[in-house]
């Protein structure tokens, strides 16, 4: 277990580097189409150009990942794990915990909605009594 531990590490730390290095190319490249852009039209044209690198960045780094997930997975069947249940499980739960975050945010905000026309009620309704009060007074002096 410990071996398929370390070479999944070993292979995760790999693939880390990677990602890091790629993205640090990206991103020079961005900061000096950012700094080239000066009117719209150049935006234009640098948006496009940075689609195109990031497009191109991507198609690089997909097989790596492809190879590597590949690779994890022969070795983790090889000692008994299956990572298409494990990753079942995960989608199972990151979906019941989106689901909460959901309901509580919502409940949050039926909460606040509520609030809010209880203290318009009660603001309205005190001011229909002030004003009928002031009714009053005029018609007593009268």
């Amino acid at each position: 277990m410990n071996e398929i531990l370390n070479k999944f590490q070993k292979d995760f730390s790999k693939l880390q580097k990677t990602i890091e290095a790629e993205g640090e190319i990206l991103l020079g490249k961005l900061m000096t189409a950012a700094n080239k852009a000066t009117s719209n039209k150049n935006v234009v044209a640098k948006r496009k150009e940075l689609e195109k690198l990031v497009e191109k960045q991507i198609s690089k780094l997909e097989p790596a990942f492809e190879k590597f997930y590949k690779e994890a997975k022969s070795t983790a069947s090889k000692y008994g794990v299956s990572l298409d249940k494990i990753e079942n499980i995960e989608k199972k739960v990151r979906s019941k915990a989106k689901t909460k975050a959901k309901s509580k945010t919502s409940t949050k905000a039926d909460a606040a909605k509520v609030k809010k026309t209880a203290t318009k009620a009660s603001a309205s309704t005190a001011k229909s009594a002030v004003g009928g009060a002031k009714k009053a007074k005029t018609k007593k002096k009268a």
